[in-house]
């Protein structure tokens, strides 16, 4: 294997080495394995604490690409993926949860900051990265992140961070819900095992429909 320069990422030292291989046809194919070395901040350090202790990891190739850079986006996506999982963990509806400092009193969310980081926005019901929309924040965090770690890749200098609060229905629209037996959940408003994103929809089909 061929190392390569190395990059930080969140406290954690990336070291990829790429190994190249000719295939039966005479076509070369490179894949490329990222080593991931971690230190401790500084005792004064005042971000959200790493893990406490030296660890290592060894995210392994699992495709073949034609050229050294493509193998090395892969594997780079791949570390920052595995970073973001080792640094923290996942609440009950999948979503990014930092361990907090010792000292500190809870543990703090840090979708907000990951998403600024990464150019997401959050409208209150839908996660965005450029064009793309999602309903899950892990899996716009997934995309963007892949998206980050590819050569060429461009920022957007008009991005602002922007995060709204979790959209709930108002207390006239939960009584309307509960007239024709709507639930919201997940940035949906649920009726007869249909989703819809605004709450006349469901009442008009609800209304059609009663008893689903």
């Amino acid at each position: 294997m061929r190392p390569q320069s190395a990059s930080w990422f969140q406290g954690w030292k990336i070291l990829l080495r790429c190994a190249e291989f000719r295939c039966q046809d005479g076509s070369l194919k490179f894949a490329s394995t990222a080593i991931l070395k971690h230190l401790p901040p500084a005792s004064d350090c005042a971000s959200l604490q790493w893990p406490d202790r030296m660890m290592r990891s060894i995210v392994f190739p699992g495709d073949a690409f034609v050229s050294r850079d493509a193998a090395n986006a892969d594997a780079m996506s791949k570390a920052r993926l595995q970073i973001l999982a080792l640094n923290g963990s996942t609440d009950r509806s999948g979503r990014k949860v930092m361990k907090s400092r010792p000292d500190m009193a809870r543990d703090q969310e840090s979708d907000e900051s990951l998403a600024a980081q990464f150019e997401i926005s959050f409208d209150g019901k839908r996660y965005a990265f450029r064009q793309h929309r999602y309903e899950e924040f892990q899996d716009a965090l997934r995309y963007a992140v892949a998206e980050h770690a590819k050569p060429g890749f461009v920022h957007d200098d008009i991005f602002a961070p922007s995060w709204a609060a979790a959209y709930r229905p108002t207390d006239e629209d939960e009584r309307t819900m509960k007239r024709y037996g709507i639930d919201y959940a997940e940035g949906h408003f649920r009726y007869g095992g249909y989703r819809y994103g605004q709450l006349c929809d469901a009442v008009a089909f609800a209304s059609e429909h009663p008893n689903l």
